[in-house]
């Protein structure tokens, strides 16, 4: 079982979460000791939890219309059920062996962490979904969070004999999150050290520290805000009817701001279309790499700079700003600010498309809204069982065809977990979930800070993902139960 422990923690960082349940399950029949593992199972509150919820969706097969996506939905979750049962009826691994274990798990994040930063430094307009291969990003950020609190207090080497070392890891880490734009992540470090917090012994201290860190965060955020949002003075001064050469600018007055510009006022497209060719190959109708047109990057680009979207504007760039649109690049702070700069920035470009526009689609954070929302919908139409184990996705298109929302046909789910089980089974089904898993929580405390901080990373992470919907966040989420202390010591 240390082997295939061993092989899990690999796999479980790069997606192969396939290959790691069957290895477990089978490596488990074969152990045999049947009357110490039924002894195991009937302690463990944990796997009680587990197979509850796997159970439901059974249940939830019998009233639901499209039987075969909700046996799809149940193969899905057969490692929800098979991985806990093996780990939760195996004595956990302790000392040398854990120490091991966690640290072939750091190694394997790190060395994910190194390819993809070289795939990101040579391919050319990757996006950040695609930096690491094989997994979400989302789902690999959540690995990235776990490791860096092994190294904080899960990993005693690390702690002690290898401070500066682990320091530098922690730096790097830190700044991986950066690199996948997870806002997820951010949130699930923030809650659950809030959590771990409360655990230690210098509590108030290590409070303190945090709302020190906090308010840095919250200052910072303030401060970008203000910046992304104070008017220039292209975008006070009264409007002018007519460009330098005479045609008439068009206005929208829709309010829609980026870097303190008003996107769409002073825009001419006709003189955008006579000085484009003068500058670029590209035709201005023509898409980039990143399949954004090269006439709205060159309009977003030149508010950026405050500058009039017209032909004084566009011979105004530079060669460099000129290749800069062409390759899709609609604002220098995107390719020239610094990372977390660039992530507020997205997140303000996106609510002000929401705000302006109801714009939400291929805006991951302001699409949630109307996923939620759509969620709370179906709920409201059936509270006590749900749409059934196989519906959801039926039910989602069908309220968005009756909002008009701009998510028809993207077959999303609602990205929380939460919600989804509600919508799907019902709020007595959820209940139910939830008491199951609160009643196994207060032994899941006394198991170690590290255990703590995993719970809470899956538990903040459900708010805004599907944790579930893939292998490899039912892997994240089962495998660690391996780690959590003896209860139950069979001679």
């Amino acid at each position: 079982m240390l082997l295939t422990l061993l092989g899990g923690c690999m796999v479980t960082s790069i997606g192969m979460s396939n290959v790691v349940w069957p290895m477990l399950l089978a490596n488990w029949v074969f152990e045999g000791r049947w009357r110490e593992k039924w002894q195991m199972a009937r302690s463990s509150r944990l796997l009680h939890a587990v197979a509850v919820l796997f159970l439901l969706h059974a249940v939830g097969l019998l009233w639901t219309s499209n039987l075969a996506a909700g046996l799809h939905v149940m193969e899905r979750l057969l490692p929800w059920l098979s991985v806990p049962l093996v780990v939760l009826t195996t004595p956990p691994p302790e000392g040398r062996a854990r120490n091991t274990i966690l640290g072939l798990y750091v190694a394997t994040v790190f060395v994910v962490t190194v390819i993809g930063l070289v795939r990101w430094l040579t391919i050319p307009d990757l996006p950040y979904r695609d930096i690491v291969p094989f997994i979400s990003h989302i789902r690999f950020a959540l690995n990235v969070c776990l490791v860096l609190f092994i190294l904080v207090f899960g990993h005693k080497k690390f702690n002690s004999k290898l401070a500066f070392f682990n320091i530098l890891l922690i730096l790097w880490f830190l700044a991986f999150l950066f690199l996948l734009r997870s806002y997820t992540a951010f949130v699930v470090l923030l809650i659950a050290s809030l959590v771990v917090v409360f655990h230690l012994r210098r509590r108030w201290l290590w409070l303190a520290v945090w709302l020190v860190v906090v308010g840095g965060i919250a200052a910072y955020v303030a401060i970008e805000y203000r910046n992304y949002y104070s008017l220039s003075p292209l975008a006070t001064k009264p409007l002018a009817r007519t460009t330098a050469a005479g045609r008439p600018y068009q206005h929208l007055h829709d309010g829609l701001v980026e870097n303190g510009n008003y996107v769409n006022n002073y825009l001419c497209r006709e003189e955008l279309r006579i000085a484009w060719p003068k500058r670029s190959r590209a035709p201005l109708d023509s898409l980039t790499a990143s399949g954004y047109s090269v006439e709205a990057s060159l309009i977003r680009y030149l508010n950026t700079l405050s500058l009039p979207k017209d032909s004084l504007g566009v011979m105004t760039l530079t060669a460099a700003q000129i290749r800069e649109v062409e390759n899709g690049i609609s604002n220098p702070v995107y390719l020239h600010g610094s990372l977390p700069r660039k992530m507020l920035y997205v997140i303000f470009f996106e609510y002000e498309n929401y705000r302006c526009y109801r714009a939400v689609e291929g805006f991951s954070m302001l699409q949630r809204f109307e996923l939620w929302t759509a969620a709370t919908h179906i709920i409201a139409q059936h509270p006590w069982a749900g749409v059934g184990t196989g519906d959801l996705s039926d039910a989602m298109e069908e309220d968005f065809r009756f909002t008009n929302s701009p998510l028809q046909k993207s077959e999303l789910l609602p990205h929380n977990e939460y919600l989804t089980l509600t919508a799907m089974l019902g709020i007595p089904a959820f209940v139910l979930l939830a008491f199951f898993f609160l009643r196994a929580a207060p032994r899941l405390r006394r198991q170690g800070l590290l255990m703590v901080a995993w719970t809470v990373a899956i538990l903040v992470s459900c708010l805004t993902e599907n944790t579930l919907d893939s292998l490899a966040g039912i892997l994240f989420s089962t495998w660690f139960m391996a780690f959590r202390h003896p209860q139950v010591r069979i001679a």
